[in-house]
């Protein structure tokens, strides 16, 4: 098994966007199998377009349409894992959904499957089913980070944007089973309006939980924050975050990392230079070629994933629209010619 540790210590100040260097060190050590396919892959899962939440702020709108079927079911994510891994497998598996606990059984099933083939998982979840038992098996799997979902240092705020009582209470128990047993707990932290001048309680919270990370940032323009323009900061209000977020790095240095969100553009910038470095599956089986610009490159339930990743991906990086709009963010960074997960997501 791969693991985190030797897998990062391999590709330690290799610029990321070299494949071919990259590629060569992960050979050298060990780690880069002859027939893979999907070099330097992180591959994000969407397991569900279901939730037991309906967070005012949710990027994909999930929980939207709860009462439909996803074309993707359980059995045929495990299917995808079995013919990643028959074809070299990825190194990073990115798990959200919806909720991904909301899979059950099968999400363990899935995991194990990836987990065999030395696959480091990223876990997002809102916390709100994790039990001591599920965490006991989830700390047997590598991640690169753990993450929970908590957007208030009290229930009353995070209860109410995420428009379910008792998700907080939830959230905070997971969070503290997920570090008692060791795994890399970051904690995300959405900052609107309404709860900016507590970003120190919850820096202070979430290292009484035992994070060790806090990802705080503000609200992107992308699915349901867009009926909810009240939640985004003003530019002073961002000043003032950064500004808190300066000085909770130096409270907390060498104890708990203080991170914050980057700006969209940046993210697809980054992206555009190294096009074939990640994808999203959606639950309807759409790859997407990231999960902040609305294009598709193909669909698996009706083609080879290999071929997508092969001949689609990267033109698409290249296709004029998606060009467009990574220049059409503004200087808020946000893009209103077209607002991921509103508008009707785009067949490149």
């Amino acid at each position: 098994m791969q693991g985190y540790t030797k897998f990062y210590d391999a590709i330690n100040g290799i610029n990321l966007n070299d494949e071919v260097a990259v590629n060569e060190a992960l050979k050298n050590a060990g780690l880069f199998s002859k027939k893979q396919l999907f070099p330097l892959m992180s591959l994000h899962f969407e397991l569900t377009s279901h939730c037991n939440m309906f967070c005012k702020h949710c990027y994909n709108n999930s929980g939207a349409d709860n009462n439909l079927a996803d074309a993707m079911t359980a059995e045929k994510w495990i299917d995808l894992a079995k013919y990643l891994v028959e074809r070299g497998g990825v190194f990073e598996c990115l798990l959200s959904g919806g909720e991904p606990f909301l899979l059950g059984e099968k999400l363990f099933e899935l995991m194990d499957i990836l987990d065999d083939d030395g696959t480091i998982f990223l876990l997002m979840t809102n916390g709100y089913f994790l039990t001591e038992e599920k965490v006991r098996r989830l700390k047997n799997y590598h991640y690169h980070w753990f993450q929970i979902s908590i957007d208030g240092f009290t229930a009353e705020y995070h209860d109410n944007f995420r428009q379910l009582k008792g998700s907080w209470a939830r959230a905070v128990k997971a969070a503290e089973l997920v570090a008692k047993h060791g795994m890399p707990l970051k904690i995300t932290h959405c900052v609107t309006p309404y709860n900016l001048s507590d970003i120190d309680k919850m820096c202070e919270l979430a290292y009484s939980l035992g994070a060790t990370a806090i990802l705080a940032g503000e609200i992107c323009l992308s699915g349901r924050s867009s009926t909810n323009e009240d939640l985004f900061l003003s530019n002073a209000q961002k000043r003032f975050l950064r500004q808190k977020l300066k000085e909770n790095h130096e409270r907390y240095k060498g104890k708990m990392k203080i991170k914050t969100s980057h700006r969209v553009s940046q993210g697809l910038e980054r992206h555009l230079k190294s096009p074939r470095s990640a994808a999203v599956i959606r639950p309807n089986g759409d790859v997407r070629i990231d999960g902040m610009p609305p294009f598709v490159a193909g669909n698996i339930l009706s083609e080879d994933f290999t071929e997508i990743f092969k001949t689609k991906i990267e033109a698409c990086w290249k296709n004029p629209q998606v060009l467009k709009f990574i220049s059409n963010f503004d200087e808020n960074d946000k893009n209103f010619s077209l607002i991921n997960y509103v508008a009707t997501d785009i067949l490149l």
